[in-house]
């Protein structure tokens, strides 16, 4: 964005604050009060209740009479950080076992079969301070889930068996997360903290932390020391009532044990000893890197709950707009990226840390960039702890409180049990959005941590000076005392005339009145969007949301266009196009995204989209400004050849994705028409120029039909001033282009080879259906909902093959499908995929003996996740908006989905199975990934591998594979 135009829009927006004021109709008095025995928004319409078990667990319910699923999360107050020295990893060690049966339901895939045959789905995480259990389902199955979930926590098995083998699943994780760049630097900063802190040890585990022979007996112990209910916190989600939720609650988790006190988990060692800080440590990292962090150990956050004082310094230090930081860096080439922050809330000491993402210029002047830092900490603690600044973060606070939207029963139910780790009950809600009175002098000191003496910087890139190599994950690395003239320079930095403190948010609503409904509701049926507007140049969609009832709205536009399909010089031009817009706007969409209101500018298969949601008082300002930018940036030269130099190391570093990632990419490489290998793509890039990019743009636009929906607070007539607003500033060609193609596979099997740099082999194996009709889409994804659970029961909990195994569905623009992946740091993936193949033998034979009862249940739990109404308006839009990209005008397309599932018969999906799956109509497609010192035990297996039709290289299909375009219930 130019600054002249950056100026004039903040001017504006300013003097709309200034002028109008803030305005909010109160329509509270409209609902009924809310008989919650904590702190609610005055728009929640879900009833909360706390209390506490007769054995101390602290228990949060919430009634939702509208939902169709329910959800339950147990939150332990011990993590990681209370592993004991001689067994790292056990505390996620323990959260593995305690899905491997109970002495009430042993079956070790009961409970896993049992909430996905429902519709659900479950996980845990193992955190510094806490573990987390979560699972939903279908509400009228709370009850019994709740009773297998509970059972975990009085009476697991730590089955012997199991104990042994679940180790080889810690070590399968530990084993791929081993390029996983964040762990890699945290291996090294775990050899530098203080060796009496639980930082210093490994908090995943491995076979080698784990190597010991009263392994079971350590799991007991640490059970019985935190599994205990004045350490844990849960939380209760249904329609049911309160009544109903609170009999549950105390039915199923009273039995957990009591001790009548609270473990002591708080860790007040110090991160690092006296002397040791300041540390420089240069980092050697895997992918292409330069990155600058600087660490400054801090105490528990959670002293400071009401004020958040770190919380108010890293607004201020990771501020972006004009004046910020990381406007001054970008602006002298140095930096691309900037983040400022501490961890939320902690009952242990942590760090506050300052991330600045480098440029090949800024790591060579990386001292001047620190020096730079400590230069705005030292004008922020001088000028930056203001009434204003601290007044402005409260109001934005109390909006987002006031019209926080639902979610998920299963997010929320995480998020609350894990608030009551630290949150009182009544506070759980409004806790995180809480701030008391300004208190400069809780800020002042806060700041002092901030200082060169104590910090450990942390400087990552290719060509780092390295000594030694970290001891788990192999991280090449060395590290110095920091002194001299260097750290004498941070002392006492210049002050900088560029850097300043924040001006006023130009984006903070000041109308948040809803405006009165156009036409009547109805309680017989639901409005939908219309189309307001149709030529052959655009087409306009209007619904004013009579659901929800917010201050928000949410636009969804679409320049759709054949010019990114044309080729992929074209698709990186317009993408690059794209990220240079975006960072022209960086300014204010930071800004707008404070305020709580964001957009997001994508390229999609059907052209360029732009969403913006938000507040509808300064949606339309927002918009504007981004219409403007898109249509008429002027690309700066030095911009361009930073972003595009940033765009490839992206694209380079892609070979260190995650294996599983690249699989997938591998996969959509061969199957849609306008995909491009990374190898095509940085090709086309190293080629671009600005007027390359200008060209494309024109291109674009003149090609271009406007799809628009507009959806939320405001009335058909805004709507269409809108649309008029974007039918003048952009240019429109008319051209409605087709979608891209995928490709159908015959009825034989395929086979391709990749190797990967990692010692992790995979497969994946894509089952394609036959059709993209809605019956076809309805049996693979009742397919994945059966399979998903057996399958990871059989090849993860018994054969021990890897850490991710799994099946689920995977459509391609609609084409339904299915994918089978496991990934193993031991077995190369032909013996995969005969152990995957097998399993599909065998799961035949369950097929032909499953129940009609069990039949149902699957049925039901997929119908159920079908029809589960929309949670807020962002999710009712991204609704609508699929639909009308699917060309369903009757939005309608997720009900007509269960109605065919609703239709399939146990007998017919017998049938699908043999004949699709296992049978000559099968249509299949297999990627061997072979690990590193792999290729020995692959070329022995692989002859047992018969019946695949090998190909290579992307999209070199045989003659029988044929190019189709899915449509909206494709039927053949």
């Amino acid at each position: 964005m130019s600054r002249g135009l950056l100026l004039s829009l903040t001017s504006l927006l300013v003097a709309l604050v200034l002028g109008v004021g803030f305005y909010w109709y109160d329509q509270q008095g409209q609902q009924a009060e809310n008989p919650s025995n904590i702190v609610v928004s005055p728009y929640e319409d879900r009833v909360f209740h706390t209390l506490t078990l007769k054995n101390g667990l602290s228990v949060i319910l919430v009634s939702d009479p509208d939902s169709d699923k329910a959800s339950a999360a147990l939150n332990v107050h011990s993590g990681s950080w209370s592993n004991p020295a001689d067994a790292q990893g056990l505390a996620h060690f323990l959260e593995h076992m305690l899905f491997l049966g109970t002495e009430k339901y042993p079956a070790v895939d009961g409970y896993q079969t049992f909430i996905e045959q429902n519709g659900g789905r479950n996980n845990a995480y193992t955190a510094d301070e806490n573990t987390l259990y979560y699972f939903d389902i279908a509400a009228q199955e709370l009850e019994p889930a709740l009773d297998r979930f509970s059972q975990f926590f009085i009476a697991p098995l730590f089955d012997p068996d199991f104990t042994d083998r679940e180790r080889n699943a810690v070590q399968s994780e530990y084993s791929a997360s081993l390029q996983n760049e964040a762990r890699r630097k945290q291996d090294v900063v775990r050899e530098l903290v203080n060796p009496d802190h639980p930082a210093s040890q490994l908090a995943i585990g491995n076979l080698v932390t784990l190597n010991s022979p009263d392994l079971r007996s350590k799991l007991q112990t640490f059970f019985r020391t935190h599994y205990v209910s004045e350490n844990m916190s849960l939380s209760v989600y249904g329609p049911q009532s309160i009544e109903e939720l609170t009999l549950m609650a105390e039915r199923y988790f009273s039995a957990i044990r009591s001790v009548g006190q609270t473990p002591s988990t708080v860790i007040d060692t110090p991160l690092f000893n006296t002397n040791d800080l300041p540390m420089l440590v240069e980092i050697e990292p895997k992918r292409e890197l330069r990155q600058l962090e600087l660490r400054f150990p801090i105490p528990a956050t959670t002293a400071n709950m009401d004020t958040r004082p770190y919380r108010y310094i890293g607004h201020l230090l990771g501020h972006e707009s004009n004046g910020s930081l990381l406007s001054l860096l970008k602006s002298r080439g140095l930096a691309e990226n900037l983040y400022a922050g501490a961890a939320d809330l902690t009952s242990s000491n942590t760090t506050f840390d300052v991330t600045i993402e480098l440029t090949p210029a800024g790591l060579e002047a990386w001292p001047e960039v620190t020096e730079l830092l400590f230069s705005h900490i030292e004008q922020l603690k001088q000028n930056g702890i203001q009434p204003w600044i601290y007044e402005e973060r409260q109001q934005i606070q109390n909006i987002a409180f006031q019209f926080s939207e639902q979610v998920s029963a299963i997010q929320t139910a995480t998020t609350l049990a894990e608030r009551l780790q630290y949150y009182a009950p009544e506070q759980v809600l409004s806790g995180p959005f809480h701030l008391d009175e300004f208190d400069a002098t809780v800020i002042a000191s806060a700041f002092e941590a901030l200082k060169p003496d104590n910090a450990l910087v942390l400087l990552t890139h290719p060509n780092a000076n390295t000594e030694q190599q970290s001891e788990y994950y192999s991280t090449p690395y060395s590290a110095q005392a920091l002194t001299g003239n260097r750290v004498a320079a941070w002392r006492t930095p210049a002050p900088v005339a560029e850097l300043t403190i924040p001006e006023p948010n130009p984006f903070i609503p000041t109308d948040l009145s809803v405006k009165p409904l156009e036409r009547e509701q109805s309680e017989l049926f639901s409005y939908h969007p219309q189309i307001i507007s149709d030529s052959d140049t655009k087409t306009v969609w209007f619904e004013q949301d009579d659901e929800f009832r917010t201050p928000k709205s949410d636009i969804h536009l679409l320049l759709a266009t054949e010019t990114l399909q044309d080729s992929v010089e074209h698709y990186v031009a317009m993408a690059l196009y794209r990220e240079l817009v975006d960072d022209a706007l960086n300014e204010v969409r930071f800004q707008a995204s404070l305020a709580g209101s964001g957009y997001g500018l994508n390229l999609t298969s059907r052209g360029l989209q732009v969403r913006l949601y938000g507040y509808q008082n300064k949606l339309p300002l927002l918009l504007d400004t981004l219409v403007l930018e898109l249509t008429d940036h002027q690309i700066s030269n030095e911009r361009f050849e930073l972003l595009k130099a940033d765009m490839l190391r992206r694209m380079r570093n892609a070979d260190d994705d995650p294996v599983v990632n690249q699989v997938i990419r591998h996969l959509n490489e061969w199957m849609v028409s306008d995909s491009y290998t990374m190898a095509q793509q940085i090709d086309a890039v190293q080629k671009l120029t600005p007027e390359t990019l200008l060209n494309v743009r024109q291109a674009v636009f003149e090609s271009a039909h406007l799809q628009l929906l507009v959806h939320g607070n405001l009335t058909q007539s805004e709507a269409m001033n809108l649309a008029e607003r974007m039918d003048a500033v952009l240019p429109q060609g008319g051209t409605n282009p087709q979608r891209r193609q995928v490709a159908k596979l015959p009825t034989r099997p395929l086979l391709t080879r990749m190797s990967i740099d990692h010692s992790d082999s995979a497969l994946l194996q894509y089952h394609q259906g036959s059709d993209a009709s809605l019956r076809e889409r309805a049996l693979y994804a009742l397919l994945a909902d059966t399979l998903s659970a057996p399958y990871f029961a059989e090849l993860r909990t018994k054969e021990q093959l890897g850490y991710i195994v799994l099946a689920r569905p995977y459509p391609i623009d609609g084409w339904p499908g299915l994918i089978l992946y496991v990934q193993s740091p031991t077995t190369d993936p032909a013996l995969l995929q005969l152990y995957s193949d097998r399993f599909l033998n065998r799961y035949a034979t369950e097929i032909s003996e499953m129940s009609d009862a069990s039949f149902l249940a699957y049925k039901k739990g997929l119908i159920n996740s079908l029809t589960e109404p929309d949670k807020n308006l962002f999710e009712l839009s991204s609704r609508y908006w699929q639909n009308i990209l699917d060309g369903n005008n009757h939005f309608n397309t997720r009900q007509r989905l269960a109605d065919e599932v609703n239709k399939i018969s146990l007998d017919g999906f017998r049938r699908f199975f043999e004949n699709r799956i296992l049978g000559d109509d099968a249509r299949t497609f297999a990627f061997h990934q072979i690990g590193t010192n792999m290729q020995d035990d692959y070329s022995e297996h692989v002859s047992d591998v018969i019946g695949f039709y090998p190909i290579d290289g992307a999209k070199n299909w045989p003659d029988d594979v044929e190019w189709v375009t899915p449509a909206f219930n494709d039927l053949p």
